[in-house]
């Protein structure tokens, strides 16, 4: 056997030892390919079911928010009207009641001036309340 012939042998094995090696890796990849398009067909249907769940969600929630618009607008309408009704009734309510106060308060002083002229002994008492009071001493003179 020449060294040509070695060679040649030695040559053919390296091919036949590529040739497996090759055929392997091509045989992974396409195990590891089949596997990927199975991964991918998996998320890309969880992922269209993700989509639709969270558009469901997304509609839900504006539907929730159209209702609490609504609850907003009318209790801001309840407060105005709230609003508008307090200052009515304030306006309403003030001036007679300012008026009634005064009325009693005048009333009392009255009553308690009738009194003093009652028990001080007549007119004395009634002219020198009214003296004090009003600044004249009841005859017409100030």
């Amino acid at each position: 056997m020449t060294v040509t012939d070695f060679a040649a042998i030695i040559v053919a094995i390296a091919v036949v030892v590529a040739a497996v090696f090759l055929i392997t890796a091509v045989n992974n990849l396409n195990n590891t390919l089949a596997k990927l398009e199975d991964t991918a067909t998996q998320l890309r249907s969880e992922g269209i079911a993700a989509f639709q769940e969270l558009r469901q969600l997304v509609a839900d929630a504006d539907a929730e928010l159209d209702k609490v618009d609504i609850v907003l607008d009318r209790a801001d309408q309840a407060t105005t009207a709230i609003s508008e009704t307090t200052r009515r009734t304030h306006d309403a309510v003030q001036d007679p009641v300012i008026r009634t106060l005064a009325v009693a308060s005048g009333t009392g002083r009255v009553a308690r001036r009738w009194l003093r002229s009652r028990r001080g002994g007549g007119r004395g008492a009634l002219e020198s309340g009214r003296r004090g009071t009003f600044g004249h001493n009841g005859s017409g003179r100030r």
